[in-house]
């Protein structure tokens, strides 16, 4: 039964991969290798509770995929074009936060007071 529900993540990732990564060669070899890697690197698992939550992981890990990834290629105008599916999870910005906001210094500016002047910038 645990062994059937494993191959099945295992090819369920593989084709999940493919689909998010369409026509990135090198993603996809990264993705492949890493798959391949964290299979390898459980085969001798047995204790039945640890595969369960392996498998968990697995699941979650392709949900993810599916969901938060997204393809962006510049294009012939110097825009980026991305590439969006059904499955890619689209929700509102999160509101700014109300109220005073401090502004972080600019460049190698730290926080402290200074005893001289700053030179002026012509």
């Amino acid at each position: 039964m645990l062994r059937s529900r494993v191959l099945a993540l295992f090819k369920s990732l593989h084709r999940t991969r493919q689909s998010v990564f369409q026509g990135d060669e090198l993603a996809l070899n990264a993705a492949r290798e890493r798959i391949n890697e964290e299979f390898a690197k459980n085969k001798h698992e047995t204790d039945p509770d640890e595969i369960q939550q392996l498998i968990k992981v697995g699941e979650d890990v392709a949900v993810l995929m599916k969901k938060n990834i997204v393809q962006a290629k510049l294009n012939e105008a110097g825009r980026y074009q991305v590439r969006l599916t059904e499955d890619t999870l689209r929700e509102d910005n999160a509101p700014l936060p109300r109220g005073k906001v401090r502004k972080k210094p600019r460049g190698n500016q730290s926080t402290e007071t200074r005893d001289h002047k700053p030179s002026r910038r012509i």
